[in-house]
């Protein structure tokens, strides 16, 4: 998740003045430490906005733009969404189609039309369905009802199983736009629910770490073991067909946790990992967690962390097949089998 500093902020509350009452929720929601979940009231209206009177501009959108986000959130508020849900809707839109009516896809869907890229597969309707913001919208958020769960889903993500898209983040670069653009259309109301920097957090997060066992180390993710370390299959070709390392199966979002206490010496891209971070535990020891996307990495270089303190999200970034953590321990360096290793902390990964 993007921050920003004081100066950026200053700058984007002066030239957006938007009314005080959003300015303070800005200022908390930009400056404050990343929560785990997102404060979410997920119960409040849907608003309506007239098209005919949106501002000239809003952030680096305009014109049409905002008339479809106008567009957008009335046909939210026709089925009962919520104001969040509508704001779900706008960024998803922001996602695709930068909120104008595209009539071309891109290699992945070149039948894809609209706000929303909807294909011409028979699910969202006829060509001039998908390319009629309203209908368009409407098809979206009825997709949207049919996902389980989705009003305390990270907006992301909600959006993802909407969508089925290849990377459930992708969304998440868009959410403070839609909500920026939801406070200005409303009047620069609060909206309910929707609070900037929560894209790709849920509103509950019910999975909790791995119980502890008093030894310090913890299973790092919530989940079956898939593939253990040793000789396998080439998956393909993406993967080794020697596994140096363990994989935990689970949702792409899913937390990862800091197995030990140590300091974080790498967080970043590498390689067929996507990105990798990995944690120094002393006495030799360094474990290493892999596959999460940009927007799934919660630490830094140098951060201390603790037993249990969450570092990333699961992604399928780099060689993966897949939603999952590659979890690994080395020792003195050499990569070993992290099964055993864990098992004599009372961690075991099984």
């Amino acid at each position: 998740m993007n921050r920003r500093n004081g100066s950026l902020l200053l700058g984007a509350l002066i030239a957006v003045p938007v009314g005080f009452t959003l300015v303070l929720v800005l200022v908390v929601g930009l400056v404050s430490a990343q929560p785990a979940q997102a404060n979410c009231g997920v119960s409040g209206p849907g608003l309506t906005v007239d098209p005919s009177t949106v501002p000239a501009a809003v952030g680096p959108y305009r014109g049409v733009q905002l008339v479809n986000a106008a567009l957008i959130i009335n046909a939210g508020k026709a089925l009962g969404i919520s104001a969040r849900g509508q704001t779900i809707g706008v960024m998803t839109a922001i996602g695709e189609s930068t909120l104008i009516v595209v009539d071309h896809g891109d290699l992945a869907g070149p039948d894809s039309r609209g706000l929303f890229q909807q294909r011409a597969n028979g699910a969202w309707g006829s060509y001039e369905d998908r390319m009629n913001p309203t209908i368009s919208a409407t098809n979206f958020f009825k997709a949207l009802l049919r996902v389980q769960g989705w009003e305390t889903l990270a907006p992301t993500i909600a959006a993802h199983r909407t969508q089925r898209n290849a990377n459930p983040f992708h969304y998440e670069k868009y959410w403070d736009d839609a909500v920026q653009i939801m406070g200005a259309l409303a009047g620069a109301r609060v909206i309910d629910g929707a609070a900037p920097g929560t894209g790709g957090l849920p509103c509950t997060d019910p999975i909790a770490p791995p119980p502890g066992t008093g030894s310090g180390w913890i299973k790092p993710a919530v989940g079956p073991l898939t593939s253990g370390y040793g000789p396998r299959g080439s998956c393909g070709g993406v993967c080794s067909t020697f596994h140096r390392g363990a994989d935990i199966g689970a949702a792409c979002g899913t937390p990862i946790y800091a197995a030990s206490a140590g300091v974080v010496v790498t967080a970043g891209r590498s390689g067929g990992y996507g990105n990798l971070i990995a944690i120094d535990h002393g006495g030799g020891i360094v474990t290493r967690y892999a596959h999460m996307y940009d927007s799934g990495m919660l630490t830094r270089v140098g951060a201390a962390v603790t037993t249990s303190q969450q570092i990333a999200r699961v992604g399928s970034f780099g060689n993966s097949t897949g939603c999952h953590l590659h979890f690994e321990v080395l020792e003195a360096g050499t990569r070993i089998n992290p099964e055993p290793f864990m098992a004599a902390r009372g961690a075991a990964l099984r």
